[in-house]
């Protein structure tokens, strides 16, 4: 009688059809609540619209939603006062992380997510002093789309074939922004001979190119067939032209920092390593005049950038930089919250010579650390990295059998230590694609954990005897 009398009463299972429709329904109104009492633009409702259809294809297929919204960051394309990567991907992303709580009887969280969680904190303490509200609470709102996009990515990506994936499509944006950075260098249509693809800025084609460029290198140094290795050069040269028509001398140098680590890692490698500086060699006499131009006086353009003592003749870079060291020693602790750089560069105490105005970013993230989120916001900026190189280290520390697992493995690394240095004369903490890169340290220590799990426990042993 108890038994049957439990298994009348016992809650059925919902169906997979139900609990998608349930929350469509619910986020149906919430955008209704949202446009009626936000004001939000009438234009994003065809984007609400789909939203709605990709989340529909991310909780059937989740690693293709995914993929989608990486893509959608390389497209600043703008609804109002909203990006698509900002409508579509808070959307996908919140209804998602809900499905697969329902689902799964949880999410899958890490450690790489808490600088981000602490800088939203920092962000939120800046209300009671900022000097534009409604930019602070911009970037609270951009820091809380990128933790949710990164728990997203912590939730999918659990293997190397959608790492690999991954990769390939910042590799294929790369690549798209590239090709029309070349069309408009070759039509004319730049800003002082430099080209922008379709980004905001030049500045951020050179960066897209740049990280796209190591998942080329890598294709081409592990690729165990011809075309494979053909695949790869082909797809460096079309990136090639993503950095050259830029002429970022950033995006330059963090390709030769990247170039530098490709060769201290992959000393098996060392015949493809030499092709590759063969055919960069080769390529100098046909660079256009403008990249010579912007590069020939290198050591006078670096001053201030690197060398923050330099106290005259430094660039605009290291104008900026040296106003955000004096406004980090005026306010050591917490900074003075992000956004606010622009607001105290203009100052007459923090000016260092240069014109300006108050939405000027810095242009270097270690320094907007400083200036903006002080010494506490450097230490979770550091702490962030640091987290990243040791998901790294105990990645390497595994063996992997596969080769094309170890190339993604090594790429994501190369891709890291390119966005490091990239950053030093632009970039942004908030925007997504810093947090994106760092969180694919641990994706790489969580694909390799799960390969070794599924090997067994003999796997390792038995690999480290058969390569000695």
């Amino acid at each position: 009688m108890n038994r049957g009398a439990r298994a009348l009463t016992a809650p059925s299972r919902w169906s997979w059809e139900t609990r998608v429709s349930l929350a469509g329904v619910g986020s149906v109104l919430v955008l209704v609540m949202a446009w009626l009492y936000l004001n939000l633009p009438v234009p994003l409702l065809p984007a609400f619209l789909g939203a709605a259809i990709l989340g529909g294809v991310t909780l059937r297929h989740p690693v293709f939603g995914v993929l989608a919204l990486v893509a959608a960051q390389y497209l600043p394309l703008g609804v109002g006062e909203f990006t698509i990567f900002q409508v579509v991907g808070g959307l996908v992303t919140t209804l998602c992380l809900a499905y697969f709580g329902l689902t799964r009887r949880g999410l899958v969280f890490s450690w790489i997510l808490l600088p981000l969680v602490g800088f939203i904190l920092l962000t939120l303490s800046s209300l009671s002093y900022t000097h534009d509200a409604t930019m602070t609470q911009y970037l609270v709102r951009k820091l809380v789309l990128n933790v949710l996009f990164c728990l997203l990515l912590l939730n999918v990506v659990d293997d190397f074939t959608k790492l690999r994936g991954l990769l390939w499509v910042i590799a294929g944006m790369g690549m798209v922004n590239a090709l029309v950075g070349a069309a408009q260098f070759v039509l004319g249509m730049t800003t002082q001979s430099r080209a922008k693809g379709l980004q905001e800025n030049e500045n951020q084609l050179g960066e897209i190119s740049a990280l796209g460029l190591m998942v080329g290198i890598y294709a081409f140094l592990y690729g165990d067939r011809w075309w494979k290795q053909l695949l790869g050069l082909v797809v460096c040269v079309g990136l090639s032209l993503g950095v050259v028509t830029s002429i970022s001398r950033g995006a330059v140098l963090a390709v030769m920092a990247g170039l530098g680590w490709v060769a201290f890692r992959e000393s098996q490698h060392r015949r493809g390593v030499v092709v590759i500086a063969i055919l960069a060699a080769l390529s100098l006499p046909f660079l256009p005049e403008s990249f010579y131009e912007r590069f020939r006086n290198l050591n006078t353009d670096l001053r201030g950038t690197v060398a923050l003592s330099q106290r005259v003749g430094l660039t605009t870079r290291g104008y900026f930089n040296k106003a955000g060291i004096k406004i980090w020693k005026a306010n050591p602790i917490v900074g003075v919250g992000l956004g606010n750089y622009g607001f105290y560069y203009i100052q007459p105490e923090f000016n260092p010579g240069l014109l300006g105005n108050k939405k000027l970013p810095p242009h270097n993230i270690y320094v907007q650390a400083l200036a903006e989120t002080g010494s506490v916001g450097f230490g979770l900026l550091v702490w962030w990295i640091v987290q990243a190189g040791f998901n790294y280290w105990r990645a390497e520390r595994r063996p992997l059998r596969n080769r094309a697992h170890r190339a993604t493995l090594r790429a994501s690394e190369g891709l890291t230590v390119v966005a490091l240095v990239v950053y030093f004369s632009s970039g942004n903490i908030v925007y997504s694609n810093f947090a994106m890169v760092l969180t694919l340290s641990y994706l790489c220590r969580r694909c390799v954990e799960k390969e070794q799990l599924s090997l067994g426990p003999d796997a390792e042993a038995s690999l480290a005897v058969s390569e000695a």
